[in-house]
């Protein structure tokens, strides 16, 4: 009963009433008209003429037999038919106003519909600028009020839990800082420890240095609504610069980088889109195997600019690739440690994309790797 829609639930609750009525009207009407007839036929059967004034039909005692089986076989067909229609006028009733009643009840439905169209276009991310529509009928203007109120109340959660986000880092950055500083003294102080030590020092400026990044990495993420989005970007030369200020890493790790750009601008903050695809360039050069390429191209594609960031990785399995996306996701945890992530450069990309009114998404590369595509609109 649960996958039936609430449109044909109506439907058939309100098919069943009118059939029931029907029905019952149906045996009523039929008790009434036999019950005439059968009065009728015993009227005829027992009818006597005393009056010789009033009209005399005779019928002959030799054929008076055959008249009263004749009639009352046809007393008999009469109620027969009549019971065919009336059970046959039922039927098309009840079917007619099963369909009526689909039909007023998906017109009745329509708000519920947009509402539910409206609901669809809320996440996290549009929690403010989405809101169901209160100008409709009593039922449901209830309902958008309750959930309009959740929303604020949500809205003012994140809000709160950005903020949160925000001062703890701020709150942990300067420890973090005195502590590195501390621990690169010291190594330099002392040149001349044994292993342990050493490969302690090692450890924990390392683990320091996690820290502050994963500090660094929050601290944009809470402070990313306040950056001005005002910059026209040309995104070709920032590429340019990407490639140039990635190339030592990618010739450690034995990566070739190519590029195809377009000449596309773009309005938005310069620092957050150049952020925005270090992240997926330095991704792919880290997440690649020995001697593979990167390929970054950059094309308009109607009035949006469509970044493609393509590796020759092992790839992200499908049901990750959503998740990728979400703060402190790895898809595998003891290489993404090796390689010194923290889980949140997919998570600001995707951020920096929403806050530019674009989108980002996985998708399999031909052969093997993974293709990050981001779109952003020309004009924010």
């Amino acid at each position: 009963m649960n996958r039936i829609s609430f449109q044909w639930r109506i439907t058939l609750m309100t098919a069943v009433l009118i059939a029931g009525a029907c029905i019952c009207l149906n045996l009523l009407l039929y008790h009434s008209g036999a019950t005439g007839m059968d009065n009728l036929n015993g009227y005829v059967l027992q009818y006597q003429q005393n009056d010789d004034e009033n009209l005399m039909i005779e019928i002959p005692d030799d054929q008076m037999s055959d008249f009263l089986i004749q009639f009352s076989q046809e007393v008999y067909d009469a109620k027969a038919v009549f019971g065919r229609k009336g059970w046959c006028i039922t039927a098309a009733v009840t079917l007619l106003s099963a369909a009526i009643a689909y039909f007023v009840s998906g017109k009745a439905l329509e708000p519920l519909k947009k509402l539910a169209q409206q609901a669809e276009r809320i996440d996290q991310d549009s929690l403010v600028e989405v809101r169901l529509e209160e100008n409709t009928i009593p039922e449901f203007r209830d309902l958008s009020q309750s959930v309009n109120h959740m929303l604020d109340r949500l809205a003012h959660s994140f809000d709160l839990q950005r903020q949160f986000a925000g001062n703890a880092a701020h709150e942990l950055k300067t420890p973090l800082a005195i502590m590195q500083a501390k621990l690169e003294m010291f190594a330099e102080e002392h040149p001349d420890t044994d292993s342990e030590i050493t490969d302690l020092l090692r450890f924990q400026t390392d683990q320091v240095s996690r820290l502050a990044s994963l500090v660094r990495t929050l601290l944009e993420m809470s402070d990313l609504q306040s950056i001005p989005r005002e910059d026209h970007i040309e995104l070709a030369p920032l590429a340019d610069e990407i490639v140039a200020d990635l190339t030592p890493l990618a010739q450690r790790r034995s990566i070739t980088l190519f590029q195809e750009c377009e000449d596309v601008s773009i309005k938005g903050s310069d620092t957050l889109i150049y952020r925005l695809l270090f992240n997926l360039v330095e991704n792919g050069i880290k997440y690649n195997t020995p001697g593979g390429s990167v390929h970054i191209t950059i094309r308009q594609k109607e009035s949006s600019a469509v970044l493609r960031v393509a590796d020759t990785g092992c790839g992200i399995p499908e049901e990750y690739r959503t998740s990728v996306f979400q703060p402190f996701f790895r898809v595998d945890k003891s290489r993404s440690r090796e390689m010194g992530g923290v889980g949140l450069g997919l998570a600001l990309v995707r951020e920096i994309a929403l806050l530019h009114g674009g989108t980002v998404t996985a998708e399999p590369a031909d052969g093997h790797g993974t293709v990050f595509t981001v779109t952003l609109p020309i004009q924010a």
